[in-house]
């Protein structure tokens, strides 16, 4: 018998038809001589419409509070996917993170796992019973109810599948699997069947929103096998494993829009020194970050604006680090990205008609990565890039 952890996420649970269509899918893989966990996110847009309840009482919450009333959407998830599974016939049971032992450190809405007791799971699993788990969110070594920042469903689903030593974990979405690029922005867009964790990883960091990217860190760690596939047909599109490739392939052009950018003089070493310390501590997504021969770039969530503005404001970074607010990160994920290989200069070369708007552009054999202002016509550039990479093989 097979133990399997699926994932589901809110947009696969925005409605009450949503929940019994996902329970009927958990049955019947229950019901082909698996043992099931499932984890899931809060229902629909319950997240967002918290948050914004909390800015409606004040500007600045206090993050203890926000993970109290932030992990109630979750909870609510459990309880509705289970009554949806009890009613076609099969037991389940929910649990929260802290009823299952999700142990976290104590930094309150980014907080990361450090132990999975799994504790009641395997009991209720061997009682023939479906177990449903609230994800993003555990419980602290203080004893305080914690939640693991956006898109930590993920990484209670993963966590978990390494605690249970599970077959596999399926992350299943709105869509067939990992895309080559945004299917939004290119019809007809090829799907990835597999990419190496390395490949997932730089994808995700750089605003990727297919997987979590704490998520694919726990599983190239233990080893987890991750399937991405759709909630609503079943169909597994892509597979993530160890696997790498010696010659040259593009795994994904990735297009964030939801970043700015500081550029720190790299002669003041002691400002880029408190630059860094200041994104640890406070945990801040950051998307890319490297040195240029004279400047320290930062590329981060524009969630954080109010935050980066109040430390410039109260002149936290002296001198203050020049910001950019109304640009794009453009990147494109692969191996073997030799800069001097001619597939990859004809790719670059597409820039070059771009030059007037690129704040900086970095080049590795894993990525090449681009800041650009904001244009309209944006995703003009993202189609012309991935017509070169069709027509390079890659």
């Amino acid at each position: 018998m097979s133990l399997i952890v699926q994932k589901y996420g809110g947009s696969s649970l925005a409605s009450p038809e949503h929940f019994k269509m996902i329970a009927k899918h958990v049955v019947e893989t229950h019901e082909e001589g698996n043992q099931v966990v499932v984890v899931v996110s809060a229902m629909g847009n319950t997240t967002n419409e918290l948050i914004k309840l909390a800015g409606e009482i004040t500007p600045n919450p206090p993050r203890r509070e926000m993970d109290m009333l932030l992990s109630v959407g979750e909870r609510k998830s459990i309880a509705l996917l289970a009554m949806a599974i009890d009613a076609l016939g099969c037991e389940a049971i929910s649990f929260t993170g802290s009823q299952i032992g999700i142990i976290t450190d104590n930094e309150h809405t980014q907080a990361r796992i450090l132990e999975v007791k799994a504790l009641r799971i395997p009991e209720a699993l061997k009682a023939g019973k479906i177990v449903i788990v609230a994800g993003f969110q555990g419980v602290s070594i203080n004893k305080e109810i914690t939640t693991l920042g956006r898109g930590g469903t993920d990484a209670t689903a993963v966590a978990l599948a390494a605690a249970l030593k599970a077959e596999k974990c399926q992350i299943m979405k709105d869509v067939d699997g990992v895309f080559t690029a945004d299917p939004k922005v290119i019809p007809n867009v090829k799907l990835n069947s597999e990419l190496s964790y390395d490949d997932m990883l730089q994808m995700s960091e750089l605003g990727a929103g297919v997987i979590n990217q704490y998520a694919v860190e726990i599983a190239k760690h233990y080893h987890v096998k991750l399937a991405v596939g759709n909630s609503f047909t079943k169909k597994i599109g892509t597979i993530i494993t160890d696997r790498s490739l010696d010659t040259a392939k593009i795994s994904g052009i990735v297009l964030n829009d939801k970043v700015m950018a500081l550029k720190f003089n790299k002669s003041d070493e002691k400002n880029l020194w408190t630059a860094q310390k200041t994104i640890e501590k406070n945990r801040w997504k950051v998307y890319n970050s490297y040195l240029s021969s004279t400047s320290f770039w930062v590329v981060i969530d524009n969630e954080i604006a109010h935050e980066i503005k109040a430390m410039i404001d109260n002149n936290a970074w002296k001198p203050l680090p020049e910001k950019f607010e109304n640009i794009v990160l453009l990147s494109i994920v692969g191996s073997g990205l030799n800069y001097n290989s001619p597939p990859v200069k004809k790719i670059l070369h597409i820039f070059e008609k771009w030059d007037d708007d690129i704040l900086s552009l970095q080049a590795s054999m894993q990525k090449i990565s681009v800041i650009l202002k904001k244009k309209k016509n944006i995703k003009q550039l993202v189609k012309s890039l991935y017509k070169q990479v069709e027509k390079e093989g890659m």
